[in-house]
């Protein structure tokens, strides 16, 4: 399928080169680099880490997860990932912020019908759900507290209620005999649940698959759509991808879809304002082809998915790249209540992207009905027409780092940075006819200037290849929050109004102009050298043509489920991606054990993967990123601690029955060494491969460089891993799932 795809491209990006060529020249890939963020991760320094202090003593991020804006467009609601803190502001700015502390640190948000709560999920391993008051319905609201403004009230938690190991989403709705259920996924038990919302009551309970990670209910009430986050295969096969759900709410049915080879990181997702089709935000990995090279979207490309919600089927795919410049990491996206546009951020490239959201239907209306996904996956048939059309995508860059939640209200966008603590606002507007600008439609915009500082000249501000100092907001924030901090002195929950502050405008092409600014929750981050080597570690910037970062196949720095063909050792030898969790701690790396240790394979990683060599200040803060990173709790401990059959299995695990101590000791379950467990692939030029840590086994299928066991069961009783003299099958049933559930506990 990709072969068909690439090939498409190509004569497409003949085209379209020869479309642009009159009068212009069109910029070289080269020109895509280079070009970094000026508000955070390049620039300032470092916060200071006093002697017997710990990054995480002084990193106290704002860092929001979510955000709700209500629909009469007055306040909006941040949930504070890093902060553990629920915040209402007004979105005109003429008040200052008001906030209560959570229970646990939150994650996603919704609200409830009628606006007058709002359900909040997180928490990680402690999962919990709370309820937060935030308004009274007016006496004239209806059934469904709809057409009339809520009054706000003082923000108050009602109810908090513990629901499983690691909350990833959460939905809200009122049946017609008043009751509300609050529904939600949990990431690492692979399970949706509906929960009464009255009681904390887990009602319902279905299997979503693994790592189920964004979800929506329907606007009736009757389906809820689940997508897992990585693939569910074994990895050495042709053909292995994520896959989305749908629960009818009515049956308890339970329906799957697959999606093409190499979907995976599904990340978010919105639905059509009719409910009939989920818009999912993902990557296409290729990871059938040999990494020699990143351009083109040869090792990753990114796209959003699309399912018909009432057949649950897998209907198209749509790429958010251009031909020279990747979108790498899409994640949140949205779309407009009056269904003419869809949005989608760019977590790894500092960007939204404008989709006509009325063509995309329309593609999905006139497929033939011989087309398979990918028909109608890169739509550029409007440059084939007599008029001069609105190009697909209109990509604008903030160069705010960590764009993720987003929200579409008419004209109007507004996405979260999760690295700057702020919200970003961007407003298109169209006044056709339009006309294209040489090179206006692929083209790398650099980080735009504030507007009081942007050249009053037009056509400079929209000259892309502009390398102007652009100056930094920090000292005009600095006073203005100072008076603000002296302003809300006496009350700890108070914080500042928000500020927007203009950037100078995009105009892509004649007609067409994106208003852009943001405000900042509170003042700009100084960032430790760990937070920057996780922003570096999220950066598409960082890569050759923007295409993809470091979590494109490490996701959370664990991993993506697939195998890949790196050249490290040779070509045609696919191995199974390695979780980075102490990789610093236990080396060598690699599974062929090639890289000496964690430092030399992360600057490997910048040169052969993404193509683009790393200083050493950004390897060292990446080092110290991948260092700090901590195991997360089994889903298979009980209450924190060995379940009994875990008890049992640990005094296996310790004997010379089995020996699996022998080459995975405590603490950290690997003696560091290359042995020969009889897993060599036909194509390898070796047979000894590194004996990872087996902490957090339990979320890294699937197992061994071949990855093709997915449970830890098969590997044991099936691949006989390091026990091909039968000591395994002298185990009673009994003890052989005692040993299994002990692994699965670490």
């Amino acid at each position: 399928m990709r072969t068909t795809f690439s090939a498409a491209r190509l004569l497409v990006g003949v085209a379209l080169a020869a479309f642009f060529a009159v009068g212009s020249t069109a910029p070289p890939s080269a020109f895509a680099q280079n070009i970094y963020s000026i508000y955070s991760a390049f620039n300032g320094p470092d916060a200071p880490i006093p002697d017997g202090k710990t990054a995480e003593d002084v990193e106290n991020y704002v860092g929001p997860s979510d955000f709700l804006l209500d629909k009469a467009g007055t306040y909006f609601y941040v949930a504070e990932g890093d902060a553990g803190r629920l915040r209402r502001v007004r979105a005109d700015g003429t008040a200052a912020a008001e906030s209560i502390p959570l229970p646990f640190k939150p994650n996603k948000m919704r609200f409830f019908p009628g606006e007058t709560k709002i359900a909040i999920v997180g928490g990680g391993h402690q999962g919990r759900l709370a309820i937060v008051e935030i308004a009274q319905a007016p006496a004239n609201a209806d059934a469904d507290g709809a057409d009339a403004t809520p009054k706000p009230l003082p923000l108050r938690v009602v109810a908090d209620y513990p629901i499983g190991h690691t909350p990833s989403d959460v939905s809200v709705k009122r049946t017609g005999d008043g009751r509300e259920h609050v529904y939600a996924t949990l990431q690492f038990e692979g399970a949706a649940l509906e929960i009464d919302a009255a009681t904390g009551k887990v009602e319902r309970r279905w299997d979503v698959g693994r790592e189920p990670f964004c979800a929506e209910l329907t606007p009736d009430g009757r389906r809820y759509v689940v997508a897992g986050r990585i693939t569910d295969k074994r990895a050495n096969v042709s053909y292995s991808c994520s896959a989305a759900r749908v629960i009818d709410l009515e049956t308890g049915e339970v329906k799957k879809t697959d999606f093409l080879n190499g979907h995976n990181l599904l990340t978010d997702m919105t639905l059509s304002p009719d409910g009939k089709f989920a818009f999912i935000s993902a990557v296409q990995g290729n990871y059938l082809s040999v990494t020699s090279q990143v351009s083109g979207g040869w090792i990753a490309e990114n796209v959003f998915l699309v399912v018909d919600v009432e057949t649950c089927e897998f209907v198209e795919v749509f790429f958010l790249d251009d031909e020279q410049l990747g979108a790498g990491n899409p994640w949140g996206i949205a779309c407009s209540e009056d269904g003419k546009r869809l949005v989608v951020s760019l977590a790894g490239t500092d960007e939204i992207v404008f989709i006509p959201l009325e063509r995309v239907m329309k593609t999905l209306a006139d497929r033939p009905a011989w087309a398979r996904p990918g028909f109608g996956a890169y739509m550029y048939s409007s440059f084939a027409t007599g008029e001069v059309q609105l190009p697909i995508r209109l990509r604008v860059k903030f160069g705010l780092k960590g764009l993720r939640q987003t929200i579409v209200r008419g004209d109007d966008v507004y996405v979260l940075s999760y690295f700057e603590d702020a919200i970003c606002k961007a407003t298109l507007k169209l006044s056709p006819p339009f006309e294209y600008y040489p090179n206006s439609y692929v083209s790398l915009e650099a980080p735009p200037r504030l507007l009081q500082t942007a050249d009053a000249d037009a056509e400079t501000s929209e000259n892309a290849d502009s390398t102007a100092e652009r100056p930094d907001d920090s000292a005009a924030e600095a006073a203005a929050f100072a008076r603000l901090a002296a302003e809300t002195a006496s009350n700890p929950n108070a914080g500042p109004p928000l500020r927007f502050v203009e950037l100078e405008p995009r105009r892509p092409l004649k007609g067409v102009e994106i208003t852009r600014s943001f405000a900042r929750l509170a003042p700009k981050p100084t960032l430790t050298t760990r937070r920057r080597g996780e922003i570096l570690y999220h950066d598409a910037t960082a890569c050759f043509e923007h295409w993809q970062s470091c979590v494109t196949c490490h996701p959370d720095a664990r991993v993506d489920g697939f195998n890949w063909d790196l050249l490290n050792d040779g070509t045609g030898n696919l191995k199974n991606t390695k979780s980075m969790l102490l990789s610093h701690e236990t080396p060598p790396s690699m599974i062929s054990g090639i890289r000496a240790d964690a430092e030399t394979a992360v600057r490997a990683g910048f040169t052969h993967i993404l193509f683009k060599n790393a200083d050493e200040e950004n390897a060292c803060a990446v080092d110290e990123y991948l260092s700090s990173l901590r195991p997360v709790p089994s889903p298979y401990l009980v209450d924190g601690e060995l379940s009994e059959s875990a008890k049992r299995g640990k005094i296996l695990f310790e004997s010379d029955r089995t020996g699996c101590a022998i080459c995975h000791p405590a603490p950290h379950y690997t003696d560091l060494r290359l042995h020969r467990v009889g897993s060599q692939d036909v194509n390898d030029f070796i047979d000894a491969f590194d004996s990872p840590t087996l902490i957090e086994v339990w979320r890294t299928a699937p197992y061994m460089n071949t990855g093709e066991y997915l449970t830890v069961k098969e590997l044991l009783l099936e691949g006989k891993h390091g026990a091909r003299d039968g000591r395994l099958d002298k185990l009673t049933p009994q003890e052989q799932d005692d040993l299994i559930e002990y692994v699965l506990s670490l």
